[in-house]
């Protein structure tokens, strides 16, 4: 026991101080009593004792103590020795009877703290005193946990934490002054009202002169930690080390380990799993004996400290193995094999995928991260191996991006067993999603063939966002030049978005898209820049039933990546036939799948520029307007993630009102697109784009050699739309009534409505009233059903007038 107590630890102990004071009064005329003093640990239990302990002195009573725990209290029935030596008498076996003479002559008073630390002798001899202590003089005062009563019939003493009056009168002790209510609250919710926290806590608060209110909440909580913290091991030096192995195995096992298996894994010996845990509960330590969880407040980390790493693992293994065995919940095991070695048993790297795809199916890619990082520890097949490594690569978008990039690249780059060969063409089409073009391209350029991959791999280095136009022969980069045709599906996507954008051969085009998606292509991207160029091809039915088929398939297969560009692409077309709401609806869905924030800085101007495009054509320049100015020029980097921003800004500024700035991002799209040949209008309708802002600018000259070069190369890809869009070009400079028919005619029965019902409200535009009010019908019919608002107001403009 410690010395005498100050004032400020017997706050709300007025009822168990009035108990004490009346049995020593009662002592001194001849009455005996025995009393526990029942409370948590750190309650006050001491102080309360130690305060019947100095009345006892001041009354002139034989004090005798003896502290439960204590060195000198160790071995079996040492509380015995312990309180004869007091007496200096070395005979255990007549201490009673010499207790029973000596309280004859003079009053005793017998204090025990911490009883429940007690070995079992110790309790029963204790207990038969108390029996044999009702004849004489005697009071026996023990203080004990509210789980375990030492004497039978005796007078209990309860303690209860503290609450809020008591804790603010210890803080005005402390202070000078009442503290703030929430400050006061605050210290309760930390401290649990535990006297023995409360203390340190208010004298460490007053040393950094903080006064009790709530300004300083934060700093406070800050300061309780590390009181807790302290607490917290100075109450496991009290307790048997037995205890101790079982708390460790609460703090690892949870909550929702069952009870009865935790005795086993702490591998008692002296003291059952109840006791235990009855000790455990009364220390503060844990909430409940029939299902222990850590208290609130108790730091897991200093619980765990002093245990050698190799023995935590083994815990963490022996544990999940043993749940395992017995049927727990498969993501309490996969949780207790995060902290296991590995165990090369054919059951772990199963049950962590399982538990991993449900985390990620929930969104909680952290746990999702963790769980397969810990699979990958266990000796595996190769491609069970591979297959961890995208599964981990696609987890760590949402939370390591760059680390998943590493990821993939390493895959690629390593040598792999041919059997893994499609998986790495999945890591190949992964990292092309994730957006690092430059990573990208470093890494096709390096990689080596393994199990035939080598050339359907590299074939993305060519649509790599700003991949330099390299010549092959000069043997710069070990990379397969792309062929014009091919018999491999995985290459024949690529090929074919590289005929449509050089926009030389539509045949050649349609037939590569075609083997892509028929085979299909192991390479998503593939087939992803297949579509590309059907639709290029106004072939829409077939690039959206490709679109479909590959965002169905990512989502199945787990790529969450590919799914946002799958999407966009989707909205791109969706965009071009009039589909606005269901272009709007993939842009957003994008979002949800795949936030913008996940993928790399240099691929997100992609994703916000064709949701402008939808805005604009939506009637929603706010928002389009929003949208560009959420990616400033120095952030857009090279390449056609800045052409395609580009042109989506050219739109805008011609829509606002700006043909000058058109003009100029127009020329920047033309300059890039130019420098890799890309020259069909259908990959990127900058001229048409141009032609309009030249002519708002006055600059006809050139508008009309834009309009030559336009329509030149739409005639040499043969496109319909393609073909009118360059005639409306034309017509929007020279006002040529020719062009505009021309432009009809070809988007008759025209995927593309909204180019068409444009070309209508053009052509209504120069006509007279009579042939105007079919176009004007049609066209407006069209903008209704697109929901395309600025072709609705245009259309009224020109005198139409909605019916029924």
């Amino acid at each position: 026991m410690t010395g005498p107590a100050g004032a400020t630890e017997l706050v709300e102990r007025g009822a168990a101080l009035a108990v004490l004071d009346r049995a020593v009064r009662l002592l001194a005329s001849g009455r005996s009593s025995s009393l526990e003093i029942s409370g948590h640990r750190g309650t006050g239990r001491t102080a309360v004792l130690n305060h019947a302990v100095d009345v006892g002195l001041r009354s002139g009573l034989t004090v005798l103590t003896a502290a439960g725990g204590s060195e000198a209290l160790a071995g079996s029935g040492a509380v015995v020795a312990e309180l004869m030596s007091q007496l200096d008498c070395a005979d255990r076996d007549a201490a009673i009877g010499h207790l029973v003479e000596l309280a004859r002559t003079t009053p005793v008073l017998i204090a025990v703290d911490d009883a429940d630390l007690l070995d079992a002798e110790s309790v029963a001899w204790l207990a038969s005193l108390a029996c044999r202590a009702v004849q004489v003089p005697m009071v026996i005062v023990v203080a004990t946990d509210t789980c375990r009563p030492v004497l039978h019939e005796a007078t209990t003493v309860p303690l209860r934490p503290l609450g809020d009056e008591g804790i603010s009168e210890l803080v005005t002790r402390r202070f000078g002054r009442q503290g703030d209510e929430k400050f006061v609250r605050a210290m309760r919710d930390r401290t649990g009202g535990r006297v023995s926290a409360l203390r340190p806590l208010l004298d460490r608060c007053a040393e950094e002169r903080l006064s009790p209110d709530r300004a300083h909440l934060e700093a406070m909580a800050g300061i309780a930690a590390d009181v807790l913290a302290d607490a917290t091991a100075q109450t496991l030096r009290s307790l048997p080390a037995e205890v101790v192995e079982l708390l460790r195995v609460v703090v690892i096992c949870g909550p929702r380990y069952p009870v009865d298996l935790m005795g086993g894994l702490a591998r008692l010996r002296t003291i059952s799993t109840g006791r235990a845990l009855d000790l455990l509960v009364c220390a503060g330590l844990v909430t409940d004996a029939g299902k222990p969880e850590l208290t609130a407040g108790v730091p897991a980390s200093r619980v765990l400290e002093g245990m050698p790493a190799g023995e935590r693992e083994d815990l963490y293994s022996r544990a999940a193995r043993l749940g395992h065995q017995c049927a727990l919940v498969r993501s309490e095991v996969a949780r207790l094999l995060t902290g296991a070695a590995a165990l090369g048993e054919a059951w772990v790297v199963p049950l962590l995928r399982a538990v991993a795809k449900d985390e990620m199916d929930g969104g909680r890619h952290g746990e999702t991260v963790g769980l397969l990082r810990r699979a990958l520890i266990e000796q595996v097949e190769p491609v069970v191996r591979a297959e961890l490594v995208l599964e981990l690569a696609v987890a760590e978008c949402a939370v390591a991006p760059a680390a998943a990039d590493r990821r993939l690249a390493r895959m690629l780059l390593e040598p792999q067993p041919p059997e893994c060969a499609d998986l790495r063409l999945t890591a190949a089409d992964l990292l092309w999603a994730r957006g690092d073009a430059a990573l990208l391209r470093r890494t096709l350029s390096a990689v080596r063939s393994a199990g035939g991959d080598h050339d359907p791999a590299t074939a993305l280095y060519w649509i790599a966002d700003d991949a330099p136009i390299d010549v092959p022969e000069l043997g710069i980069l070990d990379i397969a030049e792309l062929p014009t045709s091919s018999g491999s599906p995985d290459r024949a996507g690529i090929a074919a978005w590289m005929c449509a954008s050089n926009g030389t051969d539509v045949a050649q085009t349609r037939s590569l898209a075609n083997m892509a998606l028929a085979a299909p292509a192991t390479l998503l991207t593939s087939r992803l820049f297949a579509c590309l160029a059907l639709a290029a091809a106004d072939d829409v039915a077939e690039a959206v039933a490709g679109l479909d088929a590959v965002i169905a398939e990512a989502r199945r297969r787990g790529l969450t990546p590919i799914v946002p560009q799958g999407l966009m692409m989707r909205a791109k077309v969706f965009g071009m036939t009039g589909d606005l709401d269901k272009a709007a609806a993939d842009m957003e869905q994008a979002e949800l799948e795949y936030p913008l924030t996940n993928l790399h800085p240099d691929a997100r101007p992609i994703m916000v520029a064709a949701n402008i495009l939808v805005s604009i054509e939506r009637g929603q320049v706010d928002r389009a307007i929003e949208l560009a100015a959420s990616q400033p020029d120095e952030r857009l980097g090279f390449g056609y993630a800045r052409t395609f921003f580009n042109f989506a800004r050219a739109l805008l500024a011609l829509v606002t009102g700006d043909p000058a700035e058109a003009v100029v991002r127009a020329d920047e799209c033309g300059r890039w697109m130019l420098s890799r040949q890309w020259l069909n209008p259908a990959a990127l309708p900058w001229r048409s784009v141009a032609v309009v802002a030249l002519s708002a600018t006055g600059d006809r000259e050139r508008a009309l050699r834009l309009c030559a070069r336009d329509l030149e190369f739409a005639q040499r890809w043969g496109v319909a739309s393609t073909t009118a869009r360059a005639h409306l070009s034309f017509a929007a400079v020279t006002g040529e009534v020719g062009h505009l028919r021309e432009a009809v005619r070809l988007l008759t029965d025209s995927p593309f409505r909204l180019m068409r019902a444009n070309a209508l409200l053009e052509l209504a535009a120069v006509v007279g009233p009579e042939a105007a009010a079919p176009l004007l019908r049609e066209a407006a019919e069209i903008a209704v059903l697109c929901r395309s608002t600025p072709l609705i107001h245009r259309a009224r403009g020109l005198g139409w007038e909605p019916t029924g």
